[in-house]
């Protein structure tokens, strides 16, 4: 357990909260909300605690179910920049619980990606198997991976950006800094239209949730019925078929052995045959 500074909104007040191993996004909302400190006037959007990478200039929402401890453990110890900060967003249905997808979202089209720091590149971009790839033209066909939602999550941009396109987001590791040989690729930086820019984020935000939910539910439940040596719905749906046994058959009809041919009793040769003149 430790004590964690939790911002409400303009980041002029904030709560003093207990975190362990176990608490969620989701606890921590209803520990400030249980200190009277959250508003619950109808209005637009929803409370959703948020991650402020101060290091990088960028922020992202964390969804209720994601553990803190995973979050915090990430950040760089030697620094106490990073900070968390509960504010309203209209994203806050999306990124619920209720809303993740049967299959992992999808999405392509061309962005501005910053290659290095302050050069830009036109490139064709895709979203499928909740990862990244990038490839110089929309044929796909020299794509290359970039990154994996398994370990990167979608963020917004509040560092002014000089970009050749008004939006500008990211997809960074949620693992440390320290895991990376070469920190260009901890963070990847992008840049588009807006609505495209819009919609890029919430796409990757949703791919990242169902990966998410599969660690936690699919893979945990699987895990947990193998150890117990259980059945459940996961193993069932695995379980191999009895095989039918068919009745026994020769492959092809064969005639009677030679043994049991029977041969004539009497035989007379016919007449002027070589037979006969014997």
């Amino acid at each position: 357990m430790w004590q964690q500074r939790v911002f409400i909104g303009n980041m002029q007040r904030f709560c003093l909260v207990e975190i362990g191993s176990a608490t969620s996004a989701g606890d921590v909302l209803n520990m400030v909300d249980g200190q009277g400190a959250l508003d619950q006037t109808p209005g637009s959007g929803g409370w959703m605690l948020w991650e402020v990478s101060q290091d990088f200039g960028m922020e992202r929402p964390i969804r209720n179910f994601e553990m803190l401890n995973d979050v915090c453990g990430a950040w760089n110890s030697d620094k106490t920049i990073n900070l968390l900060v509960i504010k309203k967003t209209l994203l806050a249905p999306l990124l619920s619980s209720k809303a993740i997808p049967s299959s992992s979202p999808t999405c392509r089209g061309y962005v501005q990606w910053e290659y290095k720091r302050g050069k830009w590149q036109k490139r064709w971009m895709e979203l499928r198997e909740h990862s990244l790839w990038l490839s110089k033209r929309d044929t796909g066909k020299d794509a290359t991976f970039l990154c994996s939602l398994n370990n990167f999550d979608a963020f917004y941009v509040t560092r002014v950006h000089k970009a050749p396109k008004p939006y500008v987001f990211s997809v960074k590791s949620t693992d440390s800094l320290t895991y990376f040989e070469d920190t260009s690729d901890y963070v990847h930086v992008f840049s588009c239209g807006e609505s495209e820019g819009k919609n890029w984020l919430e796409k990757i935000l949703l791919a990242r949730s169902y990966v998410l939910y599969q660690e936690r539910h699919v893979v945990s439940a699987s895990a947990a019925a193998a150890a117990t040596g259980g059945s459940s719905s996961a193993s069932a749906a695995l379980q191999r078929s009895g095989t039918r046994k068919r009745p026994a058959q020769p492959l092809v009809n064969v005639g009677a052995p030679k043994s049991e041919l029977t041969a004539p009793t009497t035989f007379e040769p016919a007449a002027g045959s070589l037979l006969a003149r014997r």
